[in-house]
C-alpha cells in the first residue's frame, strides 16, 4: 500500500499563495520562492508592499505563537510591509495533490495580519477572505499617515517640555549653543526670542529622540544592559535615573553624538512637578512610537524638526513630504538595471549624497529603496535572507553608500539617529555625515556645502583662530572634526534650499548682513566657472555640483521648484540635463490642493530623474507623469509607484491615453513619453494635466497645426511675437523712470483689476511724469525717452490668475505703458492690431500661453518677456485684405464686450464668438471640444481633476471600473 502524502507547510503556503495571485496576476508556481529556512516561504507584492505568508499546520504545538512570532519578526526585520500568519487544519497535511486547490479554496483558515502600522485579531475565513483582509490592511495603510499623526501626538508632549524653560533667557541661550544655534550679531530682540524658543523646542525633541533611541536599543540588545523606558514608570525622579542612564550608556558603551547631548539638556530641566509630570508624558508618548515602527522607519523627527525650526525661511530649506521622497526613490531605484541590489559586497562602491540633507528624509528614502531592491532581488535569484545578511546591508549602507551634508548641527544629529533607528542592534565604524561651516571668520569665507564648487574634498582648517569653522562628522557612535569629501557618486538626491538672488529671498539669509554679502560675492565668483544661475536659485548650483561628481550612468533625482521646467532662469540648467543626460521621468502634481512635494510651501514643486549618459550614447525618451491626485503617505506613494511601473506610457504623438487609476476606482495620473528635449527647451510635458491638451499644445507648437480633438488638424499661419513686434520695458525701469501723475503726455494702464479690466478694448487709466528723483530704495534715474519709445498700442499680460482674469492682452487706440503688462511696439496696421488682439484672446492663444507659461501657483503664473517673444501667434502680416477686414470688423463688434475669467472659456459667449469668427475666417475647426478640454485643466481653473470615491460622474459611469484593487505580483 502506498505511502501517504504529507505536504510540508511550505508547499500549502505556495498552493495559498497561487490561489491568491488569481485575484491579482497569473504566475506560475515556479516564480513562487517557497525553499531555505532563511528565506519566507511565500512572498509578493500587493499594491507595491512586501506580503509574507507563514503557515504552520494546527497540530505543531503552541503553533499560532510560533507561527506569529516569525510574521512579526519578517516586519520588524524589514523583509516585509505586510506578514500573513496562518495556522492550517491538521486535515490539509494528507489532502491528494489533484484535490489540493479546490480543498484549501474552501477552507477557513485561521489568520492574523501584521502589518507596520498595526495589526488584527485572529479571525477564520477562506482564501478569499484572507484575500480580503489583506487588501483591507493595505488600503488602510495607504491613508494611513502614521508619520503625521506620530509627529502630531509627539509635538505637544515636546511642546510641554518646551514650556519649562519659558522666560529662562539665559537657559534657553545656554541650550541655543549646545544645540549650535547661536545668535547672530546685532541680533534684534524679535531674533533673539524666536531663537531662544526654537531651542527650546529643539532641545525637547533631543530628549524625545534620545528616548525613542534608548528604547530601541533596549528591545535590540540581548545582554540587557540598557533600560527599556518601562524602568522610569515607578521612579520618583525619573529625570534623575534617566540623567544617570545616559551617562552611563555614552561613557561605557557608545552612541555620544546621542546621549551626551540629552544629558547636557537634560541637566537644565528644573526639578518640578510639572517638569516630572512633562518628562512622564514624553516617555509614554516615545513607548508608544516605539510599539509602531513604521514611523520610525520614515524620518518621523525631521517632520517635528521642520515644524520647530524657526528660522527655516532664511535658509530656505524646505521638507520634503516623506511620501513624495518614497514616490522619488522607489521610481529612481525602480529600473536601475546595473547593480546588484541584492549583494552587500558589491554594494560597497554604490554611493548616494545630499548635499543639503537637513534631517535625512532623502537619504531615508535612499536607504529604504535600497532595502526593498535588496529584499525583492535576493529573493527572485533564490538567495538567502538571514540576520547576518540585514546586518551586512546595514552595515554597508551607513559605512559605505550614504553621505549626507548640511549646515546645521542638529539636523544633522538627527539624521544619524534616523538613520540608525532602521536597525539600532548595529553598531556602525562610521556614518559619512557631516556638519558643514557656513560664515566669515577673518579672511576665511565659507558656503556651507557650496564649498563642493570645483572641488572634491573641503579641507579643515588648521589654525586655532579658524577652529569654529572647521567641518564635524557626525554618526552614532561618535563625532569629530574632519574634512569633508565627496565620492564619485551613483546617485545625487537633494531637495535645495530654495534661495535665490533676486527679491526679498536673500542667499544666506540667516547669517547678518556683512557676512552675507561676502558670502553672496564669493559664491558669484565661483559660479562663474559652473553651468547654473544664481538667479534661478541654490537648485541651479546644487545641479552643477552634483553634475561634477556623477559618474557615468549616475543618477541626478532632484525636487525643485517647478519653475525648472520653463522658467528663463533655469534655461542653463535646462541645457545641462539636454547635453549630458537621458532625463527619464519627471513628475508634476495638478493636484490642486497639493501641487508641491515639500511640506511647509504651497508653490509647486516637481520631482526628476536623469541618468548621465555614456560618450556617444543619445538621450532616450522622458515619461513625464502628470499626477491628478498627490499621494499623502507613504503607502499610497509605494501603491502609486506599482501602478505607473507596471503601465507603459502613451507616446504623446500617438491617440492614445495612459489613465493610472487607484484602487477606489479614480484615476490617480496620466502618464506620458515625449522625445528628449534639445537645449534649454521648456519641459511642456508638465504643463497639463490631461494628456489630450498636450498632444493639441505639442503639435500646433511643432508643426503649426490645430489639432482639435475629433477634427483634422488644419494649418495655422504662425509667427513669433519678436517677428512681429518690440516688447518694451519691464516695471522696474519703467518706475526708475517715471512717477504717477494726474495729467501729462505720457498715458498709462496701471494695474490689472480683474474687477475692471472686463474687455479687450481699454483706455488709459493713468498718466505718468518723468522722475526728479530716484524711487525709493533705487540709486538712480533711468532716462525717460528710451523707456517711452517702446511704448504701444497693445499690452500683452505680465502675470496673470486665469481663474479671475479675463484677457491676455488689451487694445489703444494711443500708445501706452503698463506697470504689469508689456508693451508690444509694432507697424502694423489698425486691422492687423485688431485682428492679432482677437487671437490672442481666443481659446488657441490661451493654449500657447499655458504652454509657455512659468507656474508660480497653481493658476498664478508668470509670462516673462522671453515667453512672450518666443510666443506663437497669428501671423496677420500676411493674411488677406478680406480676411483681415472680417476679423477687425468681428474686433469692433465683441472687443468692447465683457469676457468671462479665462478659465470660465467653455461657457462664456463672447470667447465663443471670438474662435467663432477665426474658425469662419481662417477655415479652422469647431473650438468647442478644446475650449471643454482646457476648461478642465487644474492649472488653467485651480480645481482638481481626480474626484473622491464615489464622485466618478467627472468620468461617466461607464469610464471606469468601481474599484481597481492593487494588483499581486508574486516573486
Amino acid at each position: 500500500m502506498a505511502q501517504a502524502i504529507r505536504h510540508r507547510e511550505e508547499t500549502i503556503n505556495t498552493q495559498l499563495a497561487i490561489l491568491l495571485s488569481r485575484h491579482g496576476v497569473h504566475a506560475d508556481a515556479e516564480t513562487i520562492l517557497h525553499q531555505g529556512r532563511q528565506r519566507p516561504d511565500v512572498m509578493f507584492l500587493l499594491g507595491g508592499v512586501r506580503v509574507v505568508i507563514e503557515g504552520k499546520y494546527a497540530d505543531v504545538p503552541d503553533a499560532a505563537a510560533v507561527v506569529l512570532d516569525d510574521a512579526r519578526r519578517r516586519v520588524r526585520n524589514g523583509i516585509c510591509h505586510i506578514a500573513v500568519a496562518l495556522i492550517y487544519p491538521k486535515a490539509m497535511r494528507t489532502v491528494r495533490v489533484a484535490d489540493l486547490d479546490a480543498q484549501l479554496s474552501r477552507t477557513r483558515l485561521r489568520h492574523r495580519i501584521i502589518s507596520e502600522t498595526g495589526e488584527t485579531d485572529w479571525a477564520e475565513g477562506t482564501p478569499d477572505e484572507v484575500l480580503a483582509s489583506l487588501r483591507r490592511a493595505h488600503e488602510a495603510m495607504t491613508k494611513d499617515d502614521i508619520v503625521a499623526e506620530s509627529a502630531g501626538k509627539l509635538s505637544q508632549r515636546i511642546q510641554a517640555i518646551a514650556d519649562l524653560w519659558s522666560g529662562s533667557g539665559g537657559v534657553c541661550d545656554k541650550l541655543s549653543n549646545t544645540l549650535g544655534m547661536p545668535g547672530k550679531r546685532g541680533e534684534t530682540a524679535d531674533e533673539r526670542n524666536a531663537r531662544r524658543e526654537t531651542a527650546a523646542k529643539v532641545a525637547a525633541l533631543v530628549l524625545a529622540n534620545a528616548m525613542i533611541f534608548q528604547e530601541q536599543l533596549a528591545a535590540s540588545s540581548a545582554d540587557g544592559r540598557i533600560d527599556s523606558l518601562r524602568a522610569y514608570d515607578t521612579a520618583t525622579d525619573p529625570i534623575n535615573e534617566i540623567k544617570k542612564h545616559w551617562h552611563w550608556i555614552w561613557t561605557r558603551i557608545n552612541y555620544v553624538p546621542i546621549f551626551q547631548i540629552g544629558e547636557a539638556i537634560l541637566e537644565e530641566v528644573p526639578i518640578t512637578q510639572s517638569a516630572i509630570a512633562a518628562i512622564r508624558w514624553l516617555t509614554d508618548e516615545a513607548k508608544a512610537i516605539c510599539a509602531n515602527q513604521s514611523a520610525l522607519r520614515h524620518d518621523l523627527m525631521g517632520r517635528i524638526y521642520h515644524w520647530l525650526l524657526h528660522h527655516a525661511k532664511y535658509l530656505g530649506t524646505y521638507y520634503t513630504a516623506t511620501s513624495s521622497a518614497t514616490m522619488l526613490l522607489k521610481l529612481t531605484f525602480a529600473n536601475w538595471s546595473d547593480v546588484d541590489f541584492g549583494s552587500p559586497k558589491k554594494l560597497v562602491d554604490f554611493t548616494a549624497a545630499d548635499l543639503a540633507c537637513g534631517t535625512g528624509t532623502l537619504l531615508m528614502a535612499t536607504a529604504q529603496a535600497v532595502m526593498d531592491r535588496f529584499v525583492t532581488d535576493r529573493v527572485k535569484s533564490g538567495r538567502r535572507i538571514e540576520p547576518t545578511d540585514l546586518k551586512h546591508l546595514h552595515e554597508t549602507l551607513m559605512e559605505n553608500v550614504i553621505y549626507g551634508y548640511d549646515v546645521l548641527p542638529s539636523a544633522v544629529h538627527l539624521t544619524a539617529s534616523t538613520l540608525g533607528m532602521l536597525a539600532p542592534e548595529v553598531t556602525y565604524r562610521k556614518m559619512n555625515l557631516f556638519t558643514m561651516p557656513m560664515g566669515v571668520q577673518g579672511r576665511t569665507v565659507r558656503l556651507g556645502s557650496l564649498d563642493f564648487i570645483g572641488r572634491k574634498t573641503v579641507q579643515t582648517q588648521f589654525t586655532l583662530d579658524n577652529s569654529q569653522m572647521e567641518v564635524k562628522q557626525t554618526g552614532i557612535a561618535a563625532e569629530h572634526y574632519t574634512k569633508a569629501e565627496i565620492p564619485t557618486l551613483d546617485l545625487c538626491v537633494m531637495n535645495p534650499p530654495f534661495v535665490r538672488s533676486v527679491g526679498g529671498n536673500l542667499l544666506f539669509g540667516s547669517l547678518p548682513d556683512d557676512e552675507r554679502t561676502r558670502l553672496q560675492e564669493e559664491l558669484k565668483r565661483r559660479a562663474k566657472d559652473i553651468r547654473a544661475s544664481i538667479t534661478a536659485g541654490l537648485g541651479s548650483v546644487f545641479m552643477a555640483i552634483a553634475d561634477r561628481h556623477l559618474r557615468t550612468s549616475g543618477r541626478m533625482a532632484f525636487i525643485l521648484p517647478v519653475a525648472l521646467a520653463t522658467g528663463e532662469a533655469w534655461g542653463e540648467s535646462r541645457r545641462l540635463i539636454a547635453d549630458g543626460y537621458h532625463l527619464e521621468t519627471v513628475i508634476v502634481s495638478h493636484d490642486a490642493e497639493r501641487p508641491n512635494f515639500s511640506e511647509n510651501t504651497d508653490l509647486s514643486e516637481i520631482l526628476f530623474v536623469a541618468r548621465k549618459l555614456r560618450k556617444d550614447e543619445e538621450p532616450g525618451r522622458t515619461t513625464f507623469i502628470n499626477l491628478w491626485h498627490n499621494p499623502t503617505t507613504i503607502y499610497e506613494a509605494m501603491d502609486v509607484v506599482s501602478r505607473i511601473t507596471g503601465t507603459p506610457a502613451a507616446d504623446v504623438e500617438s491617440g492614445s491615453v495612459t489613465p493610472i487609476v487607484g484602487g477606489d476606482g479614480r484615476k490617480i495620473a496620466e502618464i506620458v513619453s515625449m522625445p528628449a528635449a534639445q537645449g534649454e527647451d521648456q519641459w511642456i510635458g508638465v504643463q497639463f494635466a490631461q494628456t489630450w491638451t498636450l498632444r493639441v499644445a505639442v503639435q500646433l507648437l511643432r508643426d503649426n497645426a490645430l489639432a482639435v480633438p475629433g477634427s483634422r488638424p488644419v494649418t495655422v499661419p504662425l509667427c513669433r511675437v519678436s517677428e512681429i513686434g518690440g516688447l518694451g520695458n519691464d516695471r522696474r525701469d519703467i518706475h526708475d523712470a517715471f512717477d504717477l501723475s494726474d495729467w501729462s503726455p505720457y498715458p498709462a494702464f496701471w494695474n490689472h483689476d480683474a474687477k475692471s479690466v472686463l474687455s479687450i478694448a481699454q483706455k488709459p487709466n493713468a498718466f505718468l511724469a518723468p522722475r526728479t528723483r530716484p524711487a525709493h530704495g533705487r540709486s538712480r534715474i533711468k532716462d525717460p525717452e528710451p523707456v517711452w519709445g517702446k511704448a504701444g498700442r497693445i499690452l500683452l499680460v505680465e502675470r496673470v490668475r486665469t481663474n479671475s482674469h479675463r484677457v491676455l492682452a488689451v487694445g489703444f487706440d494711443q500708445p501706452v505703458l503698463g506697470n504689469t503688462w508689456w508693451a508690444l511696439k509694432s507697424s502694423l496696421g489698425a486691422r492687423q492690431e485688431k485682428t492679432l488682439l482677437l487671437w490672442l484672446n481666443s481659446t488657441p492663444s490661451l493654449l500657447l500661453m499655458l504652454s509657455r507659461r512659468v507656474v508660480t501657483q497653481g493658476a498664478w503664473m508668470q509670462i516673462k518677456k522671453p515667453q512672450w517673444e518666443a510666443m506663437s501667434v497669428l501671423d496677420v502680416r500676411h493674411l488677406a485684405e478680406d480676411v483681415l477686414s472680417r476679423l477687425a470688423h468681428a474686433y469692433d463688434r465683441l472687443g468692447g464686450q465683457e469676457l468671462q475669467a479665462l478659465a470660465r472659456l467653455n461657457v462664456d459667449p463672447v470667447r465663443a464668438q471670438i474662435d467663432a469668427e477665426l474658425s469662419d475666417a481662417l477655415g479652422l475647426p469647431d473650438m468647442k471640444p478644446l475650449r471643454d478640454l482646457l476648461a478642465r485643466e487644474p492649472g488653467l481653473t485651480g480645481n482638481g481633476l481626480s474626484v473622491k470615491p464615489g464622485q466618478n460622474e467627472l468620468l461617466g459611469k461607464d469610464d471606469l471600473p468601481e474599484t481597481l484593487p492593487a494588483q499581486i505580483e508574486l516573486l
